[in-house]
This record gives structure tokens, sequence and C-alpha cells, in this order.
């Protein structure tokens, strides 16, 4: 009998090291990262590749990287990226994470599109405006869409989402102002919508790019991490859009982990019940 004892506890022992080796090796092994969205996760503006996001989370996770950011797509044109591109499809399949930069379009596209009289009467309208409201409904289902699609080729891939941040903070001329005012306006219905969508899944998280950007613009009142467009994240605005991302890469890992851990302390109080 003591023999039979001996033998579970050695493949019990041998069973939590496997699992224990499963997982440094899925974190030693080169896997990819998909980068899906805008032109900020495209690298607009960005003279040297390496210095773009994407680029630094993928070295120093040491991830294979495949971007499909297109510059100027909106959620909707995102969601008929990742339905109709065959290429892009394949890649999702065998992601092991998935980032996502979208939706700061969908409302440029409104500023740019109406003139500084137009602008001005919706932001006056406020939460009340029909433009303001249809946007809103637009993006919250087009993210809905967009992550049923990545989960129905993908069932197990980490997505990282990120928020939306307002490049207009700090900028004086009348243009900007005004956009700054009109993403001010529907700001935090935007974060309630990425953060609520991220958590209806335990395997998407939060890359809070929006809180970064706010916070140390506050802070310093410095307009450092965009670009002299206004809109784009500069060198440096990269370089914490990264930082955010990994944060939230390991908020997926630690989960994981957690979940593992679990499992291995039920096997070890399954082992000492048995010696009593």
């Amino acid at each position: 009998m003591k023999m039979v004892k001996k033998l579970i506890c050695a493949l019990m022992c041998v069973t939590l090291i496997w699992m224990s080796s499963s997982i440094a090796y899925a974190e030693t092994t080169e896997d990819e990262l998909v980068v899906l969205g805008d032109s900020i996760a495209a690298g607009y503006g960005i003279e040297n590749p390496e210095d773009t996001y994407g680029y630094l989370v993928s070295s120093e996770r040491d991830f294979m990287l495949s971007n499909y950011a297109v510059s100027g797509d909106t959620t909707t044109d995102l969601l008929q990226l990742i339905e109709k591109n065959r290429q892009v499809k394949n890649h999702l399949k065998t992601a092991e994470t998935v980032v996502i930069s979208i939706g700061g379009n969908d409302f440029l596209h409104l500023g740019y599109e109406s003139s500084i009289t137009e602008l001005a009467e919706i932001i006056s309208s406020g939460k009340d405006s029909k433009i303001i409201q249809n946007l809103l409904k637009t993006v919250k289902s087009n993210i809905r869409t967009i992550h049923e699609s990545i989960r129905e080729l993908n069932p197990k891939a980490k997505i990282v989402l990120q928020t939306v941040y307002n490049p207009f903070l700090g900028q004086s001329d009348k243009l900007t102002q005004l956009l700054n005012q009109l993403v001010e306006l529907f700001r935090q219905d935007y974060i309630d919508i990425y953060n609520d969508e991220a958590d209806t899944d335990a395997n998407m998280v939060i890359a809070d790019v929006e809180k970064c950007f706010r916070e140390y613009y506050e802070k310093t009142k410095n307009t450092s991490l965009v670009q002299s467009d206004f809109i784009h994240p500069s060198v440096k605005g990269h370089r914490m859009i990264a930082d955010q991302v990994e944060i939230a890469m390991d908020d997926v890992h630690r989960a994981e982990w957690s979940t593992v851990e679990k499992s291995a302390n039920a096997l070890v109080r399954l082992a000492e019940r048995m010696f009593e």
C-alpha cells in the first residue's frame, strides 16, 4: 500500500513539473503578436519602424510581429478587414496575442468632415446630439462584433484593447480646441464601451492609453507624447503605449498562472488527504 501511495505521489509531482515547464516553454517560444487598427498602430509619422510600439512589444517580449493596422481605418473598416481579408484571418487563427488600436478615426472623421460652425453646433447639443448618439452606437456595436469575430477565429488568444487617448489636450488653435471639446464630450462613453467589452472575456484586457496620456499631460502640461500634427503619438508616445500594452499582457498571463496555480494546489491538497 505504501508503494502505491509513493507511486501516486510521484505521478502528481511529475504532473506539476510538466504544468510548470509547459508555462515556461510557452513564455520562451516565439509566438505571434498580431496588431490591428488605425494609423496609431501603423506607426504613422514615425521615421524608424523600430520606434513603433508594435515593434517594441514584439522585440521585448520575443514575439513574431504581424501588423495589419491601416491608417485612417475606423471601427467599421477594421471589422470589414477581419471578415474579408483571408491573410488577416489566417494570422488571427494562430496568434498568441492580438493588440487593437481603433475608434479614434470614428470621431476624427466627424470632426474633419464638419465645418467649424457645424462642429460647434454638435458640441453645443452635447449628449442630445443625434450625431453623437449614433456614433457611440456604431462604435459600441463594431467593438462587440470585432471581438466576436476574433473569438470565432481564435478562442484562446489574448486580446489587448487600447483605450482612445485625446491628442488635443493642450493644443491652442481654434479647430483643435473644438476637437478637444468634441472628444471630451463622449470620452467617458468611449471608456465605458471598451471596459464593458473587456469585462465579458477573461482573456481580453485593457491597455489604458487614454489614462496614461491624460495623466502625463496633467502632470507636465507637456504635449510631447504626440507629433506636431496634434494626433499621432511621437516616439516618446509610442514608448509609453508599448509600456501600457506590456502591462496589460502581464495582467493576462498573471490570470493564467493563477488558474494553473489553483489547479496545482488542488492536487497537493488531494495528495495530503490521501496520506493522512
